[in-house]
């Protein structure tokens, strides 16, 4: 007989702060070019509407995302069940998770990771404003 696992909720605060930080990152290079420069330009075209990269719990990609965010966005989802787990949880604590970006009234942008565990708290963590 096998120990149930525990699932750790205590790292899911900086599981949505770290994978939405290395989503905007200029480590996120796909297809000759910055996922985040593709990012900014849908940004400023949305005028404070919030762009939303889902990772956990399906939701249609909106129409203006570029192949090179498509194309990251695959990869970066392909890899969360690992990250994860590097991070001292389980994907199966995670209800929902989504990354937001949007213009703020100031003009900056913000970057916010979304997660809702499975006993239905939710977690806001802001990224940065740039």
């Amino acid at each position: 007989m096998c120990p149930e696992k525990v699932v750790k909720y205590k790292a899911l605060k900086s599981i949505a702060h770290n994978y939405s930080h290395s989503f905007v990152s200029y480590t996120n290079y796909v297809d000759d070019g910055f996922v985040i420069d593709d990012l900014k330009q849908i940004v400023r075209k949305a005028e404070g509407e919030k762009i939303c990269m889902w990772w956990v719990l399906e939701h249609p990609q909106i129409p203006q995302l570029t192949q090179r965010i498509l194309r990251s966005i695959e990869y970066y989802k392909r890899n969360l069940p690992k990250f994860v787990a590097d991070m001292g949880s389980d994907i199966v604590a995670i209800r929902e998770f989504r990354t937001e970006i949007y213009l703020k009234s100031n003009k900056q942008m913000a970057v916010e990771g979304h997660i809702v565990d499975g006993r239905g708290r939710a977690y806001v963590c802001p990224v940065f404003d740039f």
